[in-house]
């Protein structure tokens, strides 16, 4: 009888002995297969594997910028991570995340519009704005207030016209430029779009101000378009 007790025994301690080595190992593995940054949160990694592959020989880059941005940051639903590696591939319109995985080589992401409200990318911010057939895209955007001024980025994918070439090359960044205002999109050009793209009562007072500014909308720069959305919504 006591030896059947010790053999009992000596069977649980070896089962419970089994038991904890593989709960230790198992939680390893998930250790392991943890990021050591972001820790696979939903919130960030909720977009597919990013993979784009150019024909041989292409000339330029599908980007916005000619590298990632190491000290970016990005705002998905309402949980901004910082310093966070980021760049804008405005051929595809895909926001793309640079990281390394748990085994320390370089992962890329496209980040899901679906959570997806702003980033900031090389000092320039970009916000998420649904189409009139409620397709999100994503906008440079210039101002902080009610009115801004948004650029959609993009580039073309085009084939050397050279008989003795056929390399393909990407087109220079492609800009078209829109007023936010009242809840919708204003599409503008020039001056006089712009203009019209706000209320009757503050037209000419901004058309003083682009006069007296000597101010062209179309080649002016992000800081001098700073000012002026400012000043616009300083009419309201």
């Amino acid at each position: 009888m006591l030896v059947a007790k010790q053999k009992l025994l000596t069977g649980f301690l070896l089962l419970l002995s089994i038991a904890m080595v593989s709960l230790k190992a198992t939680s390893q593995v998930n250790f392991e297969n943890n990021d050591p940054v972001y820790g696979y949160d939903p919130l960030l990694y909720n977009g597919k594997v990013y993979n784009f592959y150019l024909p041989v020989g292409t000339e330029g880059t599908q980007y916005l910028f000619d590298t990632f941005d190491s000290l970016a940051s990005i705002t998905v639903r309402g949980v901004t991570y910082q310093h966070v590696t980021l760049n804008y591939d405005i051929y595809n319109q895909l926001l793309v995340l640079k990281y390394k995985n748990a085994v320390g080589s370089q992962s890329f992401i496209e980040i899901s519009y679906a959570w997806l409200e702003k980033a900031t990318m090389w000092s320039k911010d970009f916000e998420i704005f649904s189409a009139s057939d409620s397709t999100k895209l994503l906008y440079q955007v210039i101002g902080n207030a009610d009115e801004k001024i948004l650029y959609y980025l993009s580039k073309e994918l085009l084939l050397e016209n050279l008989k003795s070439s056929k390399n393909h090359y990407f087109t220079s960044v492609k800009k078209k430029m829109f007023v936010w205002t009242n809840g919708r999109f204003s599409s503008f050009k020039n001056n006089a779009g712009f203009i019209k793209s706000f209320s009757p009562k503050n037209q000419s007072s901004i058309k003083s101000y682009l006069r007296s500014a000597n101010l062209k909308v179309r080649k002016a720069k992000d800081y001098l378009l700073m000012d002026l959305i400012n000043y616009c919504n300083s009419l309201k």
